[in-house]
């Protein structure tokens, strides 16, 4: 990964369009992606990727173009355990990091892609109280708002005061615009930017590459793929998907599950395959590049995340680039982006079996058609979520970019 370590904002004097920093957690591949985006497209704005942290969750093996100009402030740093015992505090430190670093650099506008740690919280006060504007990403998704008790009564105060702090929010997409009306929110100072792949990676790849990841893993073109990608963890709830896989396999001898990613589930979930459908699970394990990814999507048929809950899912839109059919869980937040019931796809009642093979009778038995709807729900999610516009817009709304 390449990590540049010194921050050295550039001269007040360089300056000649306005300037936007982002701060986030970590790089992550649609991290990289949205911000690789935003410098090429975001035409009149300089903009400045700070990192608080080297590594997401998942060791991703990423280069850092330098058009998003990079700064990593935790060099070596995983942001998990970011909130645990004393690392907290530390987390207030960085944020007084981030602004000696960015002194003197004439920011223009700010993006923090959360709140929830107390460096974040640093930089939101600062900008409310020097006047910088400033706006918050994130991934709140209204069906994971499931506080109670005195947690609920701290949320309830808390991130209605957040929101006042802000110009405004960027939420992924409806579900999170419903999440921020909830603690009183106008949707007028809502503007979309959500996490997205890297289309351009997932149009690249061509039959060729897809053949090859077929070769690598023994997929077989005349059989049919339900692929899972997602963590071997609890919350995505794989294992529903293997026992509702294992209650369709018989009317369905032509359908396989491919298994894609890895966590501490792995080995719970290969021993619950019922030994007669053994021969047809395929285990793929973690793939690191969204070209291995979009391989794997291309030759599969539909596209399976089972979650109790997903704050937005950027799987799920990676699937649908691909052309997948789609069955989702329906507390995901990109579910009601890019998944129309009956169309291109069904959405289940969350954590239920029975719910869950109900979707995928019905998908598997009408495949092909819905496959077919997929590219034009996602071309259609692309114009409506498109991030570029949602700053450009959010900008706008600031004052820092003027009306078209």
């Amino acid at each position: 990964m390449t990590t540049p370590t010194t921050p050295t904002p550039p001269d007040r004097a360089t300056k000649d369009r306005p300037r936007l920093a982002i701060v986030a957690n970590a790089p992550a591949p649609y991290r990289v992606a949205q911000h690789t985006r935003l410098a090429r497209e975001l035409t009149g704005v300089e903009t400045f990727s700070l990192f608080k942290h080297e590594f997401n969750n998942q060791r991703y093996t990423l280069e850092l173009p330098g058009e998003i100009n990079p700064v990593i402030f935790g060099t070596g740093e995983a942001m998990d355990g970011k909130n645990k015992g004393l690392a907290k505090f530390k987390q207030w430190a960085r944020g007084g990091e981030i602004l000696r670093g960015t002194e003197g650099a004439c920011i223009d506008a700010l993006i923090v892609t959360g709140y929830n740690d107390l460096g974040l919280l640093r930089l939101i006060r600062n900008a409310h109280k020097t006047g910088l504007p400033c706006f918050m990403f994130t991934d709140s998704n209204v069906h994971g708002d499931r506080a109670t008790g005195l947690a609920r009564t701290i949320k309830d105060l808390y991130v209605p005061w957040i929101a006042r702090q802000l110009t405004g929010l960027l939420p992924c997409g409806r579900r999170g615009v419903e999440y921020y009306e909830r603690y009183g929110a106008d949707r007028n100072r809502c503007f979309y930017m959500p996490h997205e792949p890297d289309y351009g990676a997932i149009e690249a790849v061509g039959e060729d590459r897809v053949d090859a990841m077929r070769a690598e893993y023994g997929l077989k073109r005349d059989r049919r793929y339900i692929n899972f990608t997602a963590r071997m963890a609890k919350v995505k709830r794989p294992e529903i998907l293997i026992d509702a896989f294992a209650r369709i396999a018989g009317d369905r001898p032509e359908w396989d599950l491919l298994m894609v990613g890895s966590g501490p589930l792995d080995d719970e979930m290969k021993a619950r395959v019922p030994e007669a459908l053994k021969g047809r699970v395929v285990w793929a394990g973690f793939q690191d590049g969204m070209e291995r990814l979009a391989a794997l999507y291309k030759a599969s048929d539909i596209y399976c995340l089972p979650s109790d809950y997903e704050p937005w899912a950027a799987t799920v839109i990676e699937a649908c680039a691909c052309g997948c059919a789609m069955v989702i869980s329906d507390v995901v937040g990109a579910a009601p982006e890019v998944v129309e019931n009956g169309v291109n796809g069904q959405q289940f009642r969350s954590g239920t079996t029975d719910s869950l093979t109900e979707a995928l009778l019905d998908v598997t038995a009408n495949a092909d058609a819905y496959k077919a709807q997929s590219p034009r729900v996602s071309a259609e999610w692309r114009e409506r979520g498109d991030p570029v516009k949602g700053v450009r817009d959010a900008l706008r709304f600031a004052g820092v970019l003027d009306a078209p």
